[in-house]
């Protein structure tokens, strides 16, 4: 099994290498785009512009659950394989075409290396390999997902309800200029969603509140922050009461979990407690189904 895994290691090392390394003879003068790329809600801040076509560093297209990434060190080809659409597609420095199952594909732009790192057109790789790309309602950013990525973007918009408060509380996005550093001390993080939602969240650590929306592009947006000790004051504008709504406790160094529910009037009742430490199957799980719950935020 050692072996193995060093084969592996070894293989992930060596094609993360030539992805971000490459050969640094092509597009030394392209200018970097100034517009605002987001893959799987994380915003992009090494994109370019070549030719009218938004290029992204490959090694931004992660889905290790769908995508196999290679490399032929023998023709310096970069193999990208999806198993289940039974699709390979092979990629060289300074083509203007891609090996598509072995049909040749044109690119709109060919693929570019700069300052050591790989750069593909976004469109192309996120459509051949499954996933998608679009702008949002505004028109002045890129969306786009890989294919792990569009799924938890359909669970997390209209699925299950715990499932999607798990993707919540994990969904990369933006802060909108708000960065308080909490003043407090403590070990737990404390969760809070709406009754029947996960769109929408707070988050407490060290007497620090962060209020969260996730939006219709699937991005997190930070919305309002408020140090409740009172030493670093308060940024954003503070969300309406969630009225009715549960909460998660993670006290993350005594390995424990508590959740329960807040009514209107602020008053708590706990539902469960869980150590994980004798309790092994619960080890990282935060968010809980809430029993008679059910979701209102569909959309």
């Amino acid at each position: 099994m050692m072996k193995k895994w060093i084969k592996a290691t070894t293989a992930a090392l060596t094609i993360a290498g030539v992805l971000s390394a490459g050969s640094a003879t092509m597009a030394a003068s392209v200018p970097k785009a100034t517009i605002k790329m987001f893959i799987d809600g994380k915003l992009q801040d090494d994109v370019l512009n070549v030719n009218g076509r938004t290029m992204v560093q490959l090694t931004a297209f992660n889905d290790p659950e769908k995508l196999k990434y290679s490399y032929e060190t023998a023709t310096k080809t970069i193999v990208i394989q999806n198993p289940a659409r039974k699709l390979t597609v092979r990629l060289k420095d300074g083509l203007k075409s891609a090996d598509v199952n072995g049909k040749k594909v044109p690119l709109d732009a060919p693929v570019t290396v700069k300052k050591g790192r790989t750069y593909v057109p976004v469109r192309f790789v996120a459509e051949t390999l499954g996933g998608t790309v679009g702008t949002d309602n505004t028109g002045k950013q890129i969306i786009v997902r890989t294919p792990s990525g569009e799924e938890r973007f359909k669970t997390l918009k209209n699925g299950d309800l715990t499932e999607a408060r798990k993707l919540a509380i994990h969904t990369p996005g933006v802060d909108n200029g708000m960065d308080i550093a909490p003043y407090g001390e403590g070990f737990t993080f404390v969760y809070t969603f709406p009754q029947g939602e996960a769109l929408r969240y707070t988050t407490e650590y060290r007497g620090l509140i962060t209020y969260y929306e996730i939006n219709d592009s699937g991005i997190s947006e930070r919305k309002w922050q408020k140090d409740l000790l009172g030493k670093n004051g308060e940024a954003g504008k503070e969300p309406k009461p969630f009225g009715d709504s549960v909460y998660f406790l993670d006290n993350f160094m005594a390995d424990w979990l508590n959740y329960g529910t807040i009514d209107s009037n602020g008053k708590k009742t706990e539902l469960g407690s869980i150590d994980r430490y004798t309790n092994k199957e619960f080890a990282n799980v935060v968010i809980l189904p809430i029993e008679g719950e059910v979701r209102t935020d569909i959309k």
